[in-house]
């Protein structure tokens, strides 16, 4: 299994500790610090976020296991960018822990204590790895945040109404990001743990919106200040983006930002969903690929959500076939789907081997919060198993130390109500 005792045993210091308790969703009444969290990373480097309570210039001090100080890495906190920084910390060695704080303009220490990040492992070498999913989280403490630190996780991929933002206000979505990140214990998690994220309907500005929504710009600006990912879409479009970690590779895809912006790269018929930039991205990222796994992930579902709402892959099942077309005729082994929004888990196993060459699964995974929806667990000729169960996330273990490579997912309830989990090796998904 992927347990790091070192990682568990080490004191992880939270966030919550440099912040006063006040009262949510004023400027004026808003804690002053918040962060560290560590973003995006690689088995060569690391994206370390943090807000400070004032605008300057901030130092990463990055150390070794021993204390030593290893580099130091600076940045700007500016009031145009609501004082939210980012240190891009380069040439670090594979599957290894550093030790980290933040100096402020006068040298003085801003983070309270000593943090640690771990890149991740070499891609060229074996590992077992573990990554949690979740979607759909309200801005309150909650203890499934420090569940996945007790499961072993190693990483953190946020699917989406992450918080829920309903605005396009800029100062809104600022505050509601802000909020949301200093959530105790999830403040405690990503001190350490990489983050990523991609947005759902909530987080992109309203329920079953799509790319046609005015203010969007707004929404993206306030999502980029406050992740850590390695990119942001292209040309300050959109925010899909890729990491590979370990045995897997994990594609975060936009499904909102382009949405009937324009006619679909696959049927000039038909409307978009991806758009033609973000879909030539995910041919040539998926074609260039190296690991076992391959996890596309977004914030709705792959099927239709068989309800009023048009904002699922059903909507653009032109764009899904073509997708699976592609995977099929470039043979490209390892796909798994991943989504969440609907308010319960589910599993479908899709009848692709005629398309792709072998049954592609999908893991749905919501929500975080305790709000379920039943009467999205719809019928599905291909599903294998669904329910409406509250504070679920998805624990993703991947392992090439073992021949075949294995993909374990498991469905995780916060309070321990039994769910189920499905194990797939590379075969599976490979080509007869």
């Amino acid at each position: 299994m992927a347990q790091n005792l070192d990682r568990r045993s080490m004191l992880a210091i939270s966030a919550a500790t440099l912040i006063a308790t006040s009262a949510q969703g004023s400027e004026a009444d808003s804690p002053k610090l918040t962060g560290p969290m560590v973003g995006h990373v690689s088995h060569a480097d690391a994206h370390v976020w943090f807000r400070p309570d004032k605008p300057g210039k901030y130092a990463l001090h990055i150390l070794n296991e021993d204390g030593s100080e290893d580099r130091i890495v600076r940045a700007e906190a500016q009031p145009e960018h609501d004082l939210c920084l980012t240190w891009h910390v380069a040439k670090l060695q594979p599957g290894r822990k550093y030790l980290y704080k933040i100096s402020g303009p006068t040298g003085q220490l801003v983070s309270g204590e000593q943090y640690y990040l771990e890149t991740a492992p070499d891609p060229s070498q074996t590992s077992d790895v573990c990554l949690a999913f979740g979607s759909c989280a309200h801005n309150k403490p909650l203890a499934l945040w420090s569940q996945m630190e007790e499961r072993g996780v190693q990483g953190l991929v946020l699917l989406g109404d992450t918080p829920y933002i309903d605005s396009t206000d800029l100062k809104v979505a600022r505050e509601r990001h802000r909020s949301f990140l200093q959530v105790p214990q999830l403040a405690t998690l990503i001190g350490h743990t990489p983050t990523w994220g991609t947005w759902d309907d909530h987080d992109f500005g309203r329920n079953d919106s799509d790319g046609r929504l005015k203010g969007k710009e707004n929404t993206r600006q306030a999502f980029v200040e406050y992740r850590a990912n390695q990119q942001f879409g292209h040309d300050q479009s959109g925010i899909y983006t890729k990491f590979e970690y370990g045995p897997v590779e994990v594609f975060l895809l936009d499904t909102r930002w382009f949405a009937r912006t324009e006619k679909s790269p696959v049927d000039p018929n038909q409307p978009t969903l991806l758009g033609k930039r973000q879909w030539e991205w995910l041919q040539e990222a998926l074609l260039a690929s190296t690991a076992p796994f391959k996890l596309i992930a977004c914030g709705m579902i792959w099927d239709d959500k068989e309800n009023t709402e048009s904002d699922d892959w059903g909507t653009y099942t032109h764009e899904r076939d073509a997708l699976f077309a592609f995977i099929g005729e470039n043979k490209i082994s390892g796909v798994v789907l991943t989504g969440g929004d609907i308010h319960c888990s589910r599993h479908l196993k899709y009848d692709t081997v005629n398309t792709v060459g072998y049954p592609i699964h999908q893991f749905i995974v919501s929500p975080i919060h305790n709000s379920t929806i039943a009467k999205l667990n719809v019928p599905h000729p291909n599903l294998v198993r669904g329910e409406a169960i509250p504070h679920v996330w998805l624990r993703l273990e991947a392992d090439n130390t073992q021949s075949p490579p294995q993909l374990h997912a498991e469905w995780v309830q916060m309070h321990g109500r039994p769910m189920w989990d499905v194990t797939l090796t590379l075969d599976q998904l490979s080509f007869g």
